[in-house]
């Protein structure tokens, strides 16, 4: 049964691939403008932000303590010390021209908020199984989107100094042993009577996110040409 749930969950992931979104398209081939890329960075901090209390909230619904430790293997990854990944994404921030603060004092897109809401709803009202697949369905795409990130910065941007790069290159591998571990996880502690939940949460998150990038698409007329 594992096997098979493992098999529609990669299905569903294929299926709303974030490197398949017109925006992550654009910025592969060069279509976005440097406001673009500014709208996106101040977005996307509101979930980088979230995300360690997010983790939380699943850790503290587990039941099981390896599980419960790789989720705080995670949530340490995410938090500790000054090189902590929100202070990493500031850092991006600045290197597009944004001041350390603005992205923290931007509101969030209405398309952003419901992604997150997603996140709030699964993470902390919901089985640590289904917290985890929503986790998942993001942290597993990860790798393979950073290398892209990482070359569209360099290739149209010029952006190649370590500190406006380390947030993309550290993820690039952190995230596969994170996602390597939420999936077994997922597969080793979810019964079969919780596997329909688990896939719906998963799509939840996956939706959430093209919704996230949808948003941003929508506001490129506004940021044009900054």
């Amino acid at each position: 049964m594992a096997h098979d749930l493992h098999s529609r969950i990669q299905r569903r992931i294929a299926n709303r691939s974030l490197l398949d979104h017109p925006f992550y398209r654009a910025w592969r081939d060069g279509g976005l403008t440097m406001g673009d890329l500014r709208v996106y960075a101040a977005q996307y901090y509101h979930f980088e932000a979230e995300l360690p209390t997010l983790l939380s909230a699943i850790h503290s619904r587990c039941q099981d303590r390896g599980v419960r430790q790789a989720i705080l293997d995670n949530l340490w990854d995410e938090e500790h010390g000054q090189a902590n990944h929100r202070a990493l994404w500031l850092d991006f921030c600045e290197a597009l021209g944004l001041g350390r603060t603005e992205p923290e004092t931007t509101e969030p897109l209405s398309n952003t908020q419901a992604m997150l809401q997603t996140y709030r709803n699964l993470c902390h009202q919901r089985t640590f199984q289904e917290g985890l697949a929503a986790v998942y369905a993001y942290e597993v795409q990860v790798p393979a989107v950073m290398v892209e990130k990482i070359r569209g910065l360099r290739d149209h941007f010029g952006i190649t100094d370590e500190a406006g790069l380390r947030f993309f290159e550290v993820h690039s591998v952190l995230d596969e042993d994170h996602s390597d571990r939420e999936r077994e996880g997922i597969l080793g502690h979810t019964s079969p009577e919780l596997e329909p939940s688990v896939e719906t949460a998963l799509q939840q998150a996956l939706d959430g996110w093209w919704g996230f990038l949808d948003g941003v698409m929508d506001s490129r007329s506004s940021s044009a040409g900054n």
